[in-house]
């Protein structure tokens, strides 16, 4: 069971398993119940469930400090604040507003793209564009630069590489026991 939760974390959140993103969201699968997560510690990570329905639940794994620092931008400081969500709130306040406002919301919050480390202007872009009118997709829609969003781009593909390959030659993503990755 562990090395399906080492797959599902390598493929979903290798970037911030090795501290180069702050947070990832995606769908919890089914056969992953809640005494599991006790294990996102061992990778240095926490985790909150952002919606429940129907047996399916979306999942957010973050590393708090790097997460505490992404809500920290001026511009995501600023646009949040006018979403009413409280300003200088800890990481987890503001991810229980985040919450709140996924249950409530007919769609989905676009603020979400600052909590998972997207750059401010692509977060804004999207939001003031209604996701059209972008200079580039990948992980996100790009509507800021995009020399810096191709970086980023590569090196979370990198990461999630590095942990699949890991985890097909050794069987886990662990050395003796610990993380082998360090975060930045």
């Amino acid at each position: 069971m562990r090395c399906q939760l080492e797959r599902v974390l390598a493929r979903h959140c290798g970037p911030v398993l090795m501290g180069v993103k702050p947070s990832a969201m995606f769908p919890l699968p089914s056969w992953l119940g809640e005494y599991r997560c006790d294990l996102l510690t061992l990778y240095g990570l926490r985790y909150v469930v952002l919606k429940r329905s129907a047996g399916n639940r979306l999942a957010f794994v973050y590393r708090r400090d790097l997460l505490t620092s992404t809500l920290s931008n001026p511009a995501a400081q600023s646009a949040l604040a006018e979403l009413a969500y409280p300003l200088g709130g800890s990481a987890e306040t503001l991810l229980g507003c985040l919450a709140r406002r996924v249950f409530i919301e007919p769609g989905f919050p676009h603020e979400a793209g600052f909590f998972l480390g997207y750059p401010p202007e692509d977060v804004l872009g999207f939001i003031r564009n209604k996701g059209m009118g972008f200079k580039l997709c990948g992980q996100w829609k790009v509507y800021g630069d995009e020399k810096k969003a191709l970086a980023l781009f590569a090196e979370y593909a990198r990461c999630k590489d590095c942990l699949l390959d890991r985890l097909e030659t050794y069987g886990t993503i662990l050395e003796n026991g610990r993380p082998f990755f360090t975060a930045v």
